[in-house]
């Protein structure tokens, strides 16, 4: 499997939790590529406070609170990812969205990622979950 973490320079891109989550789980196959990735940073790199919510909920579940904790401080701290609230407005499109695509499998979380992306104008999405793909968006890395 080979994977490209390059992005076109200027452009926001969005990062998913499930980035996130394997950027914090050191038994990842992707966590050295994604840290490397972080650090380079050659785009704005942005995320949503329903994404940070879920991956400290998924670390602190799955590998523990110190980890949770890590990842919190951290990314509170970061000088190379915004996050940005979803607002009511955001979250009710988010929840007409998840409503209207039955076809698809996504959850509340991503559809609000979807309507965040789409309102910014992001294109590009770090994130290693098909639903993105899904729904127009150009995933890096790409397999």
């Amino acid at each position: 499997m080979t994977t490209s973490m390059e992005i076109k320079s200027g452009n926001a891109c969005f990062v998913d939790s499930s980035v996130f989550y394997e950027w914090m789980d050191q038994s990842s196959v992707y966590s050295e590529s994604i840290l490397n990735f972080l650090h380079h940073k050659p785009t704005p790199l942005l995320t949503s406070n329903f994404i940070i919510a879920e991956t400290t909920s998924l670390l602190t579940k799955r590998l523990g609170k110190k980890i949770g904790t890590f990842f919190l401080r951290e990314i509170f701290n970061s000088k190379i990812v915004e996050i940005i609230r979803i607002s009511q407005a955001q979250e009710e499109q988010a929840m007409r969205d998840y409503f209207k695509y039955q076809d698809k499998d996504f959850d509340l979380i991503d559809a609000t990622s979807f309507v965040l992306c789409k309102e910014k104008g992001v294109r590009e999405v770090l994130t290693l979950d098909k639903h993105f793909k899904q729904m127009g968006f150009k995933t890096i890395p790409t397999f």
